[in-house]
């Protein structure tokens, strides 16, 4: 008898245990999959007329949200393919959207806004157009560019080196590696 009261209590400490560890697995947020799409920092400036909409302004930011999300989750090839999306069609995608910045300087209307998409209702879009998208990783890349010349037999860094010096000039949103250059100062 004393052998089975025994084997429940430990039986109920194993279960107490395991019970413990699967909220643990389950419940984690080491590994957060999210459900949307953020976009940020979307500007638009327009001049302030007589016939200003701000709603034509904000479905201009959608779009170029889209355009900016389209770009970094498609390849080159399916790029085309953009302009066949309507505008209701990229207003159905969207969760919310969020005016960061709102300006009115010398006539002319400065807007920044944010946002988010549901990845769902994108890749049903893509998907109806045939399209198979990828999910957009950011990655940092160290780039150290050196110009050997052999005329001279000079190293050209930094200040000397045209790439160094044009190399972040045609940077945009969607782009999904964003280059390192070293400082000239060592040091750094």
């Amino acid at each position: 008898m004393k052998f089975f009261l025994k084997f429940f209590k430990l039986n109920n400490l194993y279960s107490y245990f395991l019970v413990l560890a699967l909220l643990n697995i389950f419940f984690s947020t080491a590994k957060a999959n999210s459900k949307i799409f953020l976009i940020n920092d979307i500007e638009i400036s327009t001049p302030f007329e007589i016939n200003f909409d701000k709603n034509q302004i904000i479905e201009e930011g959608f779009v170029q949200a889209f355009s900016q999300l389209f770009l970094s989750i498609t390849k080159s090839n399916d790029q085309k393919k953009l302009e066949k999306i309507s505008l209701n069609e990229i207003k159905g995608t969207i969760e919310t959207f969020s005016i960061e910045e709102e300006t009115f300087i010398n006539e002319v209307y400065h807007f920044k806004m944010n946002v988010s998409f549901s990845k769902k209702n994108v890749f049903d879009i893509l998907e109806n157009q045939n399209i198979f998208p990828s999910l957009p990783i950011k990655k940092n890349i160290f780039f150290m560019p050196i110009i050997i010349d052999d005329d001279s037999s000079k190293i050209h860094i930094f200040n000397e080196n045209v790439l160094y010096n044009n190399w972040n000039d045609n940077i945009k949103n969607f782009h999904l590696l964003n280059y390192i250059l070293p400082s000239m100062d060592i040091e750094d």
